[in-house]
C-alpha cells in the first residue's frame, strides 16, 4: 500500500560436492526451505518515520577445502630414522638408518577415499535463522537517527569428526566385519549422524550413532546486538555518521571456522573432533566484541577537495587458555590431541575463561582531489590509515603446555597486532 511494504520469499537451496575424479561426497538434494519475510511500515506517510523488520533463514554451502582435503585423498606422511652424529656445518643429521616405512596418522597417501566414507549420510546444510526489527526517524532537515536490533541462531553446522574407534565399535556391535573407513567423516557437529563403512567384502554398511554415543553437546551459536546510529545527510559541505554497537556471540561452536585460535581450515576444526575437545566449549564466542563505535564522514571544503576520516573503537574479543585434558596427569591426553583441551591449570576453561584482549582504536584519514576539468570522474586519493600507529594485540597464543608440564614459552604471547600506519595513494577514473 501506499505506507506498508511487504517483500514475502521461499528460497529453496541444494548443494552437491565433488572430489577431484567428479565424484559426489555430499548429496543435499532434498528441499532445504528458507522463508523470507520483510515488511517496512512509513509510519507518517511522508518518509520521516520508517519501522522495518526482517524473518528468514540462510543456508550455506560447503566451502572448497573439505573437497581438495578430505575428500580427495591429500599425501602427509612421514618416514622415521635414527642418526649418529650431526653435521657441524649445516646442522643436518648424519648415519641415518631408517626403521620405519612411510607412515601417515590420518592414513594420508594420496589415495581418494571411496566418497561413501568421507561424510554422514544425509548431512543437513549449514544453516542459522536471523530476525532484524528497527526504525529510521528524521530528526531535523539534515539529521536521522534510528536503532536495530538483530539476533541469529545457528541451527546446524558441520565439521569434521576423528573418533573412528566410536564408528567401529559401533559396527561391530551390529554384527559388521570393517574392512575399511575413512580418517574422519564430515558430520552434523552435535546432532546424530550416520556412518558408511566398507565390510571385508568391500559392501558398503550404515552405522547410526546418536549424538549421545557420540558424546557431544548440542551445537549452539547465539548472536544478538542493539544498533544505535545519528546521521547527518549531506549538505552539500559534510556527511557524517555515528554508530554504536552493542552485541554478545556466545556458544560452542562459531561455524565453519574458529577465530579464537586462528585455525585455517574451514569445515575442519578441531571442533566436533571427539567428546573431548567439546567438553567446557560453551561460552563467548572468539569474535565476540562487546562494543563498536564508530564514526566516519567527509568534508567538501573546496569545490574540488574533499576530506574525509574514520575512526572505530572496539572492545577486545575473549581470550582462551587452553591445555591438556583434566588434571593434566591422570589421562592428559585422552584424544592424542595435545594441549588442545578447553582446561587451564589442571581446571575447566571455557572459551573466554582467560579474559579479554585489550580494546582497539584506529583512526584513518584521507583527502581527495576530483578536478573540474574531468568532470569529476576523475579522482587524485592520499589516504593514511592508522594514523595514530596503535598496534595492540588482536590475538593472544592460547595453549598453555608445549608437552604435559612443560609450560609453552610463548602462552599469552601477542602474536597478532593491528597493522601498523600506512599510507595509500591512489587514482580513479569512473566511466
Amino acid at each position: 500500500s501506499d505506507r506498508v511494504l511487504l517483500s514475502i520469499g521461499l528460497r529453496n537451496d541444494q548443494f552437491t560436492d565433488y572430489n577431484q575424479n567428479g565424484q559426489s561426497f555430499i548429496k543435499q538434494t532434498s528441499p532445504q526451505w528458507a522463508p523470507r519475510l520483510g515488511a517496512s511500515w512509513d509510519v507518517n506517510g511522508d518518509g520521516s518515520f520508517k519501522i522495518y523488520g526482517n524473518a528468514g533463514r540462510y543456508y550455506l554451502g560447503l566451502p572448497l577445502s573439505p573437497a581438495t582435503g578430505a575428500a580427495a585423498g591429500y599425501t602427509a606422511t612421514q618416514q622415521y630414522f635414527t642418526y649418529s652424529g650431526i653435521d657441524p656445518v649445516t646442522g643436518a643429521p648424519t648415519g641415518l638408518t631408517q626403521f620405519s616405512n612411510v607412515v601417515s596418522g590420518n592414513n594420508s597417501y594420496g589415495i581418494p577415499p571411496d566418497p561413501r566414507t568421507v561424510a554422514g549420510k544425509g548431512l543437513k546444510a549449514e544453516n542459522q535463522d536471523e530476525y532484524i526489527l528497527g526504525f529510521d526517524k528524521t530528526l531535523s532537515a539534515n539529521w536521522t537517527y534510528g536503532a536495530k536490533l538483530t539476533v541469529r541462531k545457528l541451527n546446524s553446522v558441520i565439521d569434521d569428526f576423528c573418533d573412528i574407534g566410536l564408528v567401529t565399535d559401533k559396527a561391530a556391535a551390529l554384527g559388521y566385519t570393517v574392512g575399511s573407513t575413512n580418517s574422519c567423516y564430515l558430520v552434523n557437529g552435535g546432532q546424530a549422524n550416520t556412518f558408511t563403512i566398507l565390510d571385508t567384502n568391500g559392501n558398503a554398511q550404515e552405522v547410526p550413532l546418536s549424538r549421545e554415543e557420540m558424546g557431544m553437546p548440542k551445537p549452539k551459536r547465539r548472536y544478538y546486538s542493539a544498533e544505535l546510529y545519528l546521521t547527518h545527510e549531506f549538505d552539500g559541505v559534510w556527511y557524517g555518521k555515528f554508530d554504536y554497537v552493542f552485541s554478545r556471540s556466545y556458544g560452542d561452536t562459531e561455524g565453519q571456522s574458529r577465530t579464537d585460535t586462528r585455525q585455517s581450515g574451514a569445515a575442519g576444526s578441531v571442533d566436533w573432533d571427539n567428546q573431548y575437545v567439546m567438553e567446557n566449549s560453551n561460552g563467548v564466542l572468539g569474535n565476540d566484541h562487546p562494543h563498536v563505535f564508530k564514526a566516519y564522514g567527509y568534508w567538501q571544503f573546496a569545490p574540488e577537495w574533499q576530506a574525509s576520516g574514520n575512526f572505530t573503537a572496539a572492545s577486545g574479543a575473549p581470550q582462551n587458555c587452553l591445555g591438556y585434558y583434566g588434571d593434566g596427569v591422570t589421562d592428559p591426553d585422552p584424544a592424542h590431541y595435545g594441549s588442545s583441551y578447553h582446561f587451564c591449570d589442571g581446571l575447566p576453561s571455557p572459551p573466554g575463561a582467560a579474559g579479554r584482549l585489550p580494546w582497539t582504536f584506529q583512526l584513518d584519514l584521507g583527502i581527495t582531489y576530483r578536478p573540474e576539468w574531468a568532470e569529476s570522474k576523475l579522482a587524485f586519493s592520499a589516504n593514511v590509515f592508522n594514523v595514530l600507529n596503535e598496534q595492540r594485540p588482536t590475538f593472544r597464543y592460547p595453549t598453555e603446555f608445549a608437552s604435559p608440564g612443560t609450560p609453552s614459552p610463548i602462552y599469552g604471547v601477542g602474536l597478532y597486532t593491528q597493522d601498523p600506519r600506512y599510507a595509500r595513494f591512489s587514482v580513479s577514473y569512473d566511466f
